[in-house]
């Protein structure tokens, strides 16, 4: 009996490892087949520690960085002193180093080291600044710790100064942050909120004051707080405090599974001793793709919670799709109901600091209709052979092979936030490896094969360049020829104008081109410095030769652009300097169109909006699509290429809103405009302040200034700038400033170092946030002189006129209206 039961015992146990291999390989085989992540992430974290508070998770850079743009976070400092704690893999690091660089991001104020010492759990180092930084003013602040004999630096805005109150404003923000998560809690929230009865939100991706209490406390969701990193400081001053909260969350379907989501709070808090003011509020919620929720009755696949503005790209009548959903490349593949994880930085735990660091981004540059795609993963690199880098990574994924390709790595200096604004205008990549792309105002043409570069084109502006998906060039070579070029063959061609004409590029319907002409002497250098082309013929080219050609009599096309492959003009009259609007029209070229997969939303009554995958009415999806892994081939070596410098970044204004770069413009009023609505501030190249919302003071005033006459009436805009340089300790001559070239802002912009700042067609209300941080500003009055303002209240300004060298104080109201006649031509600087 017993001999029989052992004999059973090793049957039943054969059987189970046969079949636990079957499985295995079912599993594994089926579902992950192929499968080679990048190598894991090896750098360790720094988190900085203010006012008690733990606050800016660092990540290291490896390589050259351009530090000017990093914005990422802002420390405070009520003393001359900062705690640095770190984590990870921090074996054999035993110090950190801190450098604090001037407001030129390049020179050196202070630096030192600290140790490393184990208190608690923790190891902390306290780094004491022995230089005594200015109250209020903000400094560029690297670290660096040694790690396997390779520096690795992190980077920080510092600002000094006394009445924060970080800690409080941090408090407010995580109770608010907390009583949207539980129940009970409405009467606390409701007291912020700035909802407008009737208001329906239906869309949990993104809520802000103005949204329903049932969307702020995530309706019938009940998610779970899986991981929450350090809160993110990204503006402080007295009082006021931005701050942004990352998490991750966790809910359960339907079915009992869990889904994962990537959350986003942005605060902006103002501190008074009786009471907290919510200014601003913001959440971005995105849920992590599951690929195997599947809506049989309306032929689609769940994506989950988030915005529409994603990538997608279709092929083969929409039996094939790639889209790009959290820093995720996905593919499916409809004929064999397989969907791929292409690409990610993602390992299996979503709450894993350095893997889920979303500073990088994907772009699609293109699919074959056999489900090849052509892709970049740009910004900084989380993890494997170019951990902690900043680049522009080029890839091919063979769909039949299931694996990925990498053909290159481009170290950048460019910020991510950049980065992406540029690649999404233009980036391709032929059959035969010549890739280009467009990057800070140049493009590039890179040989990956033979490892050579070269710049088609550099310092040109948007408006007169164009790079197509499909691997089409256009760009305005002189005012009067645009050069084209097939990317993919490499044929290319002129299309010339008549004298006195300029040739604008508007962009392709696939590989038909279309411009506009525009007369020389019609083209409009607005007050801010930007240009206007009124164009009075738009022509559609193809085989190049023009097929089609509108415009109107008596009209201008004020602004043209192609929408799918339909393009919208808009007509305007003109009338003096200006143009009025007077119509648009609508020209569809090219009807006929392939079937594509589309993201479209559906209702439920837990989550709201989800998106889904919506396929033709001839792709029936009643299958749960399998998924398949791929397998990853990064290169070790870079390919380096020389950058052009881009001269307008200079004289650009970048605004920052909700914590992020939101826009980067020529205009300082569009600019402010943007701040507004965003809440957020508006900085220069180097980061210097040039306006944040709520700071300016009901009165301001520049000390330190002594008036300089003018030698003559046409010389009051000299006598000013010699004024302001004189009041900043610059030595320069009033000689030497009427011989700098340019007109009179080109002459302030170079006195000041490129620092210069033109806020002409901005109002006085806006342009006083200058005096109000200690700058003075020049005026254009209505007779053609410039005055210096420097000191206003509420009812007056005193400014000096250098026409008289006097110092007059006047009715606010009454130089308004005389500076609003004289078109509203401001000019500062910042510091």
């Amino acid at each position: 009996m017993r001999h029989t039961k052992a004999i059973q015992i090793i049957i039943f146990g054969f059987i189970f490892i046969i079949s636990l291999i079957l499985w295995n390989y079912m599993l594994v085989g089926r579902y992950n087949h192929g499968v080679r992540e990048t190598t894991q992430a090896t750098l360790p974290l720094l988190v900085l520690i203010s006012d008690e508070q733990e606050i800016n998770q660092l990540h290291g850079y490896q390589g050259d960085v351009d530090a000017s743009m990093l914005r990422d976070s802002t420390t405070p400092l009520d003393k001359n002193s900062l705690k640095v704690s770190i984590s990870g893999n921090k074996e054999g690091i035993e110090a950190v180093t801190y450098k604090i660089y001037d407001s030129d991001n390049k020179t050196i104020l202070d630096r030192g080291d600290a140790a490393f010492q184990k208190e608690g759990d923790q190891s902390l180092a306290d780094i004491n600044i022995s230089k005594r930084l200015e109250s209020g003013r903000t400094y560029l602040m690297e670290l660096s710790v040694t790690k396997d004999n390779k520096d690795v630096k992190y980077y920080t805005r510092v600002v000094y100064g006394t009445g924060f109150h970080l800690k409080e404003c941090m408090e407010f923000a995580m109770k608010f942050h907390d009583s949207t998560l539980k129940e009970g809690n409405t009467e606390f929230i409701s007291q912020y909120l700035e909802t407008e009865e009737g208001t329906i939100s239906n869309n949990l991706s993104y809520v802000d004051l103005k949204s329903s209490q049932e969307a702020i406390c995530y309706a019938n969701l009940s998610p779970q707080v899986e991981r929450m990193y350090p809160a993110t400081i990204k503006e402080i001053s007295q009082n006021v405090t931005s701050m942004e909260f990352r998490y991750i969350l966790s809910a359960e379907n339907s079915e009992g599974v869990k889904q994962y989501y990537q959350a986003n709070e942005y605060f902006r808090v103002r501190y008074s001793k009786d009471r907290m003011y919510l200014l601003n509020y913001e959440r971005k919620l995105e849920s992590y793709m599951r690929y195997d929720t599947i809506d049989r009755v309306n032929n689609r696949i769940l994506i989950g919670i988030g915005g529409s503005d994603k990538q997608l790209i279709s092929k083969d009548n929409g039996k094939k799709a790639a889209f790009v959903v959290q820093n995720e490349l996905w593919y499916y593949d409809y004929q064999n109901s397989d969907m791929y994880k292409v690409f990610s930085f993602m390992g299996e735990d979503y709450r894993e600091s350095r893997n889920n660091y979303p500073k990088h981004g994907i772009q699609i540059m293109q699919m074959k209709s056999n489900g090849d795609i052509s892709f970049l993963v740009y910004g900084y690199m989380n993890r494997g052979k170019h951990e902690g880098k900043n680049g522009i990574s080029v890839y091919r994924f063979y769909a039949e092979e299931q694996k990925i390709e990498e053909l290159a790595f481009i170290p950048v200096k460019v910020q991510y936030d950049t980065m992406k604004n540029d690649l999404e205008k233009g980036a391709f990549l032929s059959k035969n490896n010549q890739f280009y792309f467009y990057l800070d105002s140049s493009i590039y043409h890179v040989d990956l094969d033979k490892e050579q570069s070269s710049i088609l084109a550099q310092n040109i502006t948007d408006d007169l360049a164009v790079v197509s998906e499909n691997g089409m060039l256009a760009l305005n070579q002189s005012k009067n020829k645009i050069k084209v070029v097939n990317l993919s063959s490499g044929k290319e061609w002129i299309i010339s104008g008549e004298k006195g004409q300029l040739l604008k590029p508007i962009g392709f319907i696939q590989k038909d081109f279309v411009y506009g002409t525009c007369d020389e002497d019609q083209i409009v250098r607005q007050k801010d410095g930007t240009y206007m082309y009124p164009l009075n013929k738009v022509f559609i080219r193809s085989d190049n030769k023009n097929v089609n050609e509108y415009g109107k009599t008596g009209l201008y096309i004020t602004d043209a652009k192609i929408d799918g492959t339909t393009v919208v003009l808009t007509y305007s009259k003109k009338n003096g300097n200006s143009y009025k609007k007077t119509d648009s029209s609508y020209i569809r070229f090219k009807n006929k169109t392939e079937d594509k997969v589309v993201f479209e939303y559906g209702y439920t009554g837990t989550r709201f909006n989800q998106l889904y995958l919506s396929f033709p009415e001839n792709i029936y999806i009643q299958t749960r699509p399998s998924y398949l892994s791929t397998n990853v081939e990064e290169k070790n070596d870079e390919l380096k290429i020389d950058f052009a410098n881009n001269v307008y970044k200079y004289k650009d204004a970048y605004v920052y809103t909700g914590g992020k770069l939101s826009g980067t413009y020529s205009s300082m009023k569009d600019a402010i405009k943007e701040a507004k609505q965003g809440g957020g501030v508006v900085v220069n190249y180097g980061q210097l302040y040039l306006w944040e919302k709520g700071i300016a003071k009901s009165y301001g005033k520049v000390a330190n200034i002594s008036i300089t006459k003018a030698k003559n009436k046409s010389e009051t805009d000299v006598a000013c700038i010699k004024m302001m340089v004189d009041s900043e300790g610059k030595d320069l001559s009033y000689d030497k400033i009427k011989k700098l070239k340019g007109n009179t802002f080109d002459k302030l912009f170079n006195a000041f170092d490129k620092q210069g700042v033109n806020y002409s067609d901005c109002n006085l209300e806006d342009v006083l946030y200058s005096i109000s941080k200690g700058r003075s500003v020049m005026a254009r009055r209505k007779n053609g002189t410039y005055v210096l303002l420097i000191s206003y209240n509420q009812t007056k300004l005193r400014y000096f006129d250098s026409l008289t060298g006097e110092s007059v104080q006047a009715e606010r109201s009454a130089m308004e209206k005389e500076f609003k006649a004289a078109g509203n031509i401001f000019y500062s600087y910042a510091k």
